[in-house]
């Protein structure tokens, strides 16, 4: 099945989550946690949706399979919900949790 998203939409709800928009003139989202940069993803330039072709590559940028990541850019995972994802990936590891109980 085709999937889209609403650029905008989506960018919105990443930057909600914990990502950040990278200097440039692209639409490069940046995904820090506790201070480490984790990965970047590039949305769409303009106000276009966000089409499969383009969905199979920000998914794998955020280390998630499709449907995952589509609850992360429609709002149902939670950044909370994704940095455990990530950890279950080996991208961050438990490590970089206690760091952040360490730092607050």
């Amino acid at each position: 099945m085709m999937a889209s998203l609403q650029a905008q939409k989506t960018i919105r709800n990443l930057l909600s989550k914990g990502f950040v928009k990278a200097n440039g003139g692209h639409q490069y989202l940046e995904f820090w946690h506790n201070g480490k940069y984790v990965l970047q993803t590039f949305c769409s330039h303009n106000d276009q949706d966000i089409n499969d072709y383009l969905i199979t590559k920000m998914k794998k940028q955020c280390h998630l399979g499709k449907d995952d990541f589509l609850d992360l850019a429609n709002c149902p995972l939670s950044e909370e919900g994704y940095v455990r994802k990530l950890i279950d990936k080996g991208t961050l590891t438990k490590e970089d949790l206690l760091t952040a109980a360490n730092i607050n």
